[in-house]
């Protein structure tokens, strides 16, 4: 589940899906939370712009060009996402106590010694 706030925006892709299976095809929606900290003209560009990225789907099987650009792009990305994310230390959890079958754990950040 996405921990959404009110300003959030969000392009949702749905499988089209026939007899349980799916044949590649998606439908593509854009929506907006509430927005109370926006004005009605940035919230027209977030829109807009949430807008851009769902029909960036579309383009990219009209441009064939464009979509290999992009996935070289994407592919880059995430590799480097997936190297990054390879070289963080995870926090070490730690045991602080146990009351019947409830454990309770300290993922304190801070450096052993540290004031």
């Amino acid at each position: 589940m996405i921990n959404m706030t009110d300003n959030d925006f969000g392009v949702i892709m749905r499988p089209v899906l026939q007899d349980a299976e799916w044949d590649g095809d998606i439908q593509v929606s854009v929506f907006s939370n509430i927005m109370p900290d926006l004005d009605d003209e940035a919230h027209g560009q977030l829109m807009f712009l949430a807008y851009k990225m769902a029909a960036m789907i579309q383009f990219c099987t009209e441009n064939e060009d464009f979509d290999d650009a992009l996935d070289e792009y994407t592919n880059s990305m995430v590799d480097t996402l997936d190297a990054e994310e390879s070289t963080k230390e995870e926090p070490k959890s730690r045991v602080v106590g146990k009351t019947g079958n409830v454990i309770t754990l300290d993922f304190n950040t801070k450096c052993e010694g540290e004031g």
